[in-house]
């Protein structure tokens, strides 16, 4: 292994930040690949002892067609899913997926109901050369994983505002807001502009000026629980109450009408879109827990960013480099930028504990996206 250590960057003061929500059709399309993944592990170790090879990372969605109104509309047209890849046909690999998609969706989608979701299979057995790579645990992949810590402020505020939107103690005080949400923010020298998407569900409103108002409540209560009296917030900007052309749903999701979605669109495995840090491309939901450096190795970078800052107080930046066919405990190249010294045993580390990811992601303890 080749390791690198620079010193870290700096950013200038400038910052670009987004996290789509929960029900954001990409967000959507991750959850379901990531629930098939796990669904077929935990099969997988109960039919034959270990976790076989499979790759369902290409999840894809096509919108369906809603008629919102005030007080409740109805869905037209139900959202297409085509759930693709690769898997070892030794258990009921068709039958494991739907049941997993559907169960997520019912998680996420509460207002939703099985007839507004097509799940078409599409799912194929693996070439050879890389069902193996599961059985020799040599990486599957040549790929890359980053990670980073700790979170700026406006990396931070963007995180908590989605996931204080998503959370259920605020859908029960303000059943409107759907599952769909986005925030993205941006900051210069400190000074944050955040702009929120909220998908409302026209059930729990009665005209324009019902959104109105809770739109405006819904801003202030964010201001308030985050400090942000002196920050530019906007809800939902594109709104146009002249012509009532309103961010308006049926089942609180864009994907009923307004938007299609794919894995590995979202977010990483900071929970964020970060484009000004280093970012990886890959998708991490979906991908085996085993081989697939495309998702182990954005696990195992964020680890390692996060030990580095938790046990130095310097932050960190790490970026880790596969080879595919090269056991996945020897990555080709290791890039750390961080003012802190003396990490190289930090890496060496988590790279000897790999399999404890492996069996982390399986029980959904690490955020995938």
């Amino acid at each position: 292994m080749r390791m690198v250590v620079l010193p870290h960057p700096d950013y200038g003061g400038i910052e670009v930040v987004e996290r789509k929500g929960v029900g954001h059709p990409d967000s959507l399309c991750d959850g379901v690949a990531e629930a098939i993944s796990r669904a077929l592990s935990r099969e997988y170790m109960k039919e034959t002892g270990h976790v076989q090879h499979h790759n369902v990372d290409k999840v894809s969605l096509v919108a369906g067609r809603s008629r919102p109104a005030w007080g409740g509309g109805e869905v037209l047209k139900p959202i297409y899913f085509m759930l693709a890849g690769r898997a070892n046909y030794s258990i009921p690999v068709e039958t494991i997926a739907i049941r997993a998609a559907k169960e997520y969706l019912r998680k996420v989608l509460p207002l939703a109901r099985d007839e507004h979701f097509i799940i078409e299979p599409r799912i194929g057995e693996g070439a050879s050369e890389l069902v193996s790579t599961v059985e020799e645990i040599v990486a599957n992949d040549t790929s890359v994983g980053v990670g980073f810590a700790p979170f700026s402020r406006a990396e931070r505020l963007t995180n908590e505002i989605a996931n204080f939107l998503n959370s259920r103690e605020f859908v029960r005080e303000w059943p409107e807001v759907g599952p769909d949400v986005k925030v993205m923010t941006h900051s210069i020298q400190g000074k944050l502009d955040i702009t929120i998407a909220i998908a409302f569900v026209d059930r729990f409103l009665n005209g324009k000026e019902d959104y109105r108002r809770s739109k405006e409540a819904i801003a202030d209560a964010i201001r308030d629980k985050f400090g942000l009296k002196n920050a530019s917030l906007g809800i939902n900007v594109l709104d146009d109450f002249d012509r009532e052309l309103l961010y308006l749903t049926v089942i609180g999701t864009s994907a009923e009408q307004g938007d299609d979605g794919a894995v590995g669109r979202g977010n990483r495995v900071t929970g964020l879109i970060t484009p000004v840090r280093p970012m990886s491309l890959e998708a991490t939901a979906g991908k085996n827990p085993v081989s697939h450096v495309g998702k182990i190795y954005n696990v195992l970078a964020q680890k390692i960013a996060e030990r580095i800052y938790a046990e130095t107080g310097k932050p960190a930046e790490v970026i880790i480099q596969s080879k595919i066919g090269q056991p996945i405990t020897d990555p080709a190249f290791v890039l750390v930028r961080t003012d802190a010294s003396g990490i190289e045993q930090v890496v060496k580390d988590e790279l000897e504990q790999m399999d404890k990811i492996t069996e982390g992601v399986i029980r959904g303890e690490f955020v995938l996206f």
